[in-house]
């Protein structure tokens, strides 16, 4: 009799830590902070910063996945280099105080971290390089 009723304690003991382990494995890690080189202030209404994120993605030859141009969102894939697999990325344009934009640019690698050791900061500035170099070429709204 012992023994029966031991081996069923341990059955329910197995069941409620399972049961646990699967609950737990399904939700998600709160995702750390956005690094603060992720994030760009510019001096331009946002639909002007959107027009010059799209140009300046276009010319570094990023593939564009999908672009909503109503709330100035565009998701795009960089390709592979030399320490990744390449990554996908989300560029966010916000506006700002004084007709001025906000941008963020969301990163995840392609291929996980095993097989991806970079961290998109060098391609991810470049995409902020390109946006000034966009907006230097438009001439300042008027304002009345």
């Amino acid at each position: 009799m012992k023994t029966s009723r031991l081996m069923r304690k341990m059955a329910v003991l197995l069941s409620a830590i399972l049961l646990l382990a699967f609950l737990s494995w399904g939700q998600e890690q709160s995702a750390p902070p956005a690094p603060d080189w992720s994030k760009r202030a510019f001096s331009a209404p946002p639909g002007e910063v959107f027009a010059a994120a799209l140009k300046s993605i276009a010319a570094q030859h990023h593939e564009v996945k999908s672009k909503d141009e109503a709330n100035k969102v565009v998701s795009f894939h960089v390709g592979t280099t030399a320490w990744s697999w390449g990554y996908n990325m989300v560029l966010k344009v916000a506006s700002g105080e004084n007709n001025a934009s906000n941008v963020s640019i969301e990163i995840a690698r392609s291929g996980g971290k095993t097989v991806s050791w970079g961290s998109g900061k060098k391609e991810v500035l470049k995409i902020f390089e390109g946006i000034e170099k966009e907006l230097a070429k438009v001439p300042p709204a008027e304002t009345k």
